[in-house]
């Protein structure tokens, strides 16, 4: 038998315990994933690939949190270069109103992403990703800073409440109980890795900053 069980939600958990407890001839594997393909979702799978772990807490990323910043187009012109590095200067100097600013956008151009995570343990950092515009290519990361207890505080205040996303989504309990009961072994295909900039458009990084 094969379920799903999201592992930041205390519910399924507990609803995995209860079913190995009560079926002692059966074996049960209990699989973390995440089933939704949202933009949010897909952006979350790369970032914890991209951090590996939490620098601050060295923690998985349960009760995590991810908010998209700005973007800003690669080009070796002299505007383009001098852009990047006043966007790289404004994140040195937290100067995080500007840093909102920053929101260019080319499909077929290399990108540089700026996120903000923010950890459990209450302290908010930032990490700068290269994502170029070859699809086959992966994302890097550029470099990544914890900020001060301060700072984040600061960097909070601008971001509005509602931009935070998980870092590690969990399955709705209910789909998990739903689709235990309607089938028996429940398989979820392989998908293949999307990057960020296949789903960090535009629309979406509008939606996802004030």
């Amino acid at each position: 038998m094969k379920v799903l069980i999201a592992d930041n939600e205390r519910y399924c958990r507990d609803f995995l315990q209860d079913l190995v407890e009560q079926n002692q001839d059966i074996q049960v594997s209990g699989i973390a994933v995440d089933a939704d393909g949202s933009p949010e979702c897909v952006v979350a799978r790369e970032l914890r690939r991209i951090l590996d772990g939490c620098p601050i807490c060295e923690g998985v990323f349960r009760d995590h949190m991810y908010s998209m910043l700005a973007t800003v187009v690669m080009n070796k012109k002299a505007d383009g270069v001098g852009r990047l590095a006043q966007f790289l200067q404004c994140i040195r100097d937290c100067r995080w109103h500007d840093v909102l600013g920053f929101r260019q956008w080319i499909a077929s151009a290399d990108i540089t992403v700026a996120f903000a995570f923010r950890c459990d343990k209450g302290r908010v950092g930032i990490v700068t990703v290269f994502s170029p515009a070859d699809s086959e290519a992966p994302d890097q990361p550029l470099h990544f800073t914890i900020l001060s207890v301060e700072e984040g505080k600061k960097l909070l205040a601008v971001v509005e409440p509602g931009h935070w996303m998980h870092l590690r989504p969990a399955l709705h309990p209910g789909m998990i109980v739903n689709k235990f009961l309607n089938s028996r072994d429940i398989q979820v295909p392989d998908k293949p890795r999307l990057r960020l900039r296949r789903v960090a458009s535009a629309r979406n990084l509008s939606r996802t900053i004030s």
